[in-house]
């Protein structure tokens, strides 16, 4: 039978369904991350799911598939994991591409009664798999569920159980909550102390670092949008699947590190641009976000980019310190500039 029509940017997926499908597919990207996605491969292969005791509770197949994207990389990770990982299956993007495109390209072809998107930068903890696969079959109103997430620190990240970004608190992060100033570490801190007392339950939004997806709720509400890329995806999506009747679940008792870079050592400025269209799309759509609001958007981030800059341009030059002056500055002169950026040039789809 073919099931499910997924409205994403025109696209259709259809499955021939034969028999009854593996109990889980895992989808990994690798974009010119090759050390990260082969230690996430090997961890992933040392700690798999209880497959014999979890798949006849879900009418599956014991099996669990791992579908590895490649965008275009440069760095030889296809024939690496071709090499050390022969069962893993390769698709590669036709074209270098967005976080979501890419992830819903290993969607499209997985097989699994559940899925598993999991960025090439986590490592899977002994037990992790099985206890979120329990969790999603023991409450049939979750769509998906997500693990608690821990950096390379061993401190818990915010990001694994939060509320909803509103655009209030987003003006709040692009004025002064940057982690690159002590009010912005003081704010992390206390969002981090907050999430490492939080009990497992119902939240209104976990990380796209993790994110065990019910087939049956993403046939429905649908996948990633690609309109909403980098840093708002995961945000959308737990927002689509409220809207379409599925609670999102935390799972403290699932331990996943994600070494992704938290604090202010990289500044990347594909990805900050990607999250000031992501914001200006997804506040509009989800919050009715006018066209005056747009343009405080617009000038509260550029504002906070120049700070920035001016902060970094001082760090640097009256003590010496490392930071990201040339890439906030580059970004305060494009907001201004491009007509690209300009905030009644993004719509909502």
């Amino acid at each position: 039978m073919t099931i499910g029509h997924f409205a994403v940017q025109g696209t259709e997926l259809t499955k021939d369904d034969d028999g009854l499908r593996p109990l889980l597919s895992t989808v990994i990207v690798n974009s010119d991350g090759c050390a990260d996605t082969l230690r996430c491969l090997e961890s992933l292969c040392a700690h798999p799911p209880d497959l014999a005791a979890l798949a006849p509770r879900a009418g599956a197949l014991p099996e669990h598939e791992i579908i590895l994207v490649d965008n275009r990389s440069r760095d030889g990770c296809v024939t690496l994991v071709r090499e050390r990982f022969p069962a893993v299956r390769i698709l590669e993007s036709p074209a270098r591409q967005g976080f979501s495109k890419n992830y819903n390209l290993g969607i499209r072809h997985a097989n699994g009664v559940f899925v598993l998107a999991l960025n090439n930068d986590t490592l899977v903890h002994p037990g992790a798999l099985t206890t979120l696969l329990n969790a999603i079959l023991d409450t049939p109103a979750y769509g998906m569920v997500g693990p608690r997430l821990i950096g390379r620190d061993g401190w818990v990240q915010a990001v694994c159980a939060r509320p909803m970004l509103t655009p209030l608190e987003y003006l709040l992060t692009q004025s002064i909550a940057d982690p690159g100033f002590p009010i912005g570490r003081l704010w992390l801190l206390s969002q981090q102390i907050s999430v490492a007392r939080r009990r497992s339950g119902s939240v209104p939004c976990i990380s796209g670092a993790c994110m065990l997806v019910r087939r049956t709720a993403f046939e429905q509400a649908g996948l990633f949008d690609e309109a909403v890329d980098f840093y708002y995806e995961d945000i959308e999506w737990c927002h689509r699947m409220a809207c379409h009747g599925w609670q999102v679940g935390y799972v403290a008792e699932a331990t996943i590190t994600h070494l992704g870079d938290q604090s202010i050592r990289n500044v990347k400025v594909w990805a900050k641009k990607s999250e000031y269209f992501s914001a200006l799309r997804y506040f509009r759509r989800y919050h009715g976000l006018t066209d005056e609001g747009a343009r405080v958007l617009h000038a509260v981030t550029s504002f906070g980019w120049l700070m920035r800059g001016i902060a970094f341009v001082l760090a640097e030059g009256l003590f010496g310190l490392k930071g990201h002056a040339r890439a906030y500055l580059y970004l305060w002169h494009w907001i201004l500039r491009d007509p690209s950026a300009r905030p009644d040039r993004v719509e909502s789809q």
